[in-house]
């Protein structure tokens, strides 16, 4: 009877831990310059990249510390990356705008449909 205890035992506290050991949806960002994500101007520094789903349409959350500055929709596909790297694009009002993040294997491409300012 002990050896069919400790096996429902294992079975109930090893549960939890696979539920933990799925695919990482995050990254961690450093920022050299001032990016806008959406209608979010994020200043240079550090920031944690979380995504929920697996794709195509996904949602992505940026934070500093523990408080949410931007989530926005996006979109993740499969690519060839080797490195981590973002893309940026200059804004008509000549903001720096965030439209990629690479990941090794996958990017996180932005909709950064901004309207212009000055027309």
């Amino acid at each position: 009877m002990k050896s069919k205890f400790s096996s429902v035992a294992a079975i109930v506290f090893l549960t939890p831990a696979l539920a933990f050991a799925g695919p990482k949806n995050s990254t961690n960002l450093e920022l050299d310059q001032a990016i806008k994500v959406a209608d979010t101007q994020l200043a240079p520094g550090q920031y944690k990249v979380i995504w929920q789903g697996s794709g195509p349409d996904i949602t992505v959350s940026f934070t500093e510390g523990k408080k949410t500055l931007a989530t926005v929709p996006a979109k993740l596909v499969a690519s060839t990356n080797s490195q981590k790297a973002i893309e940026t694009d200059i804004a008509p009002d000549t903001t720096t705008v965030l439209r990629a993040i690479d990941l090794k294997h996958s990017t996180i491409q932005f909709d950064n449909a901004t309207p212009a300012t000055g027309n």
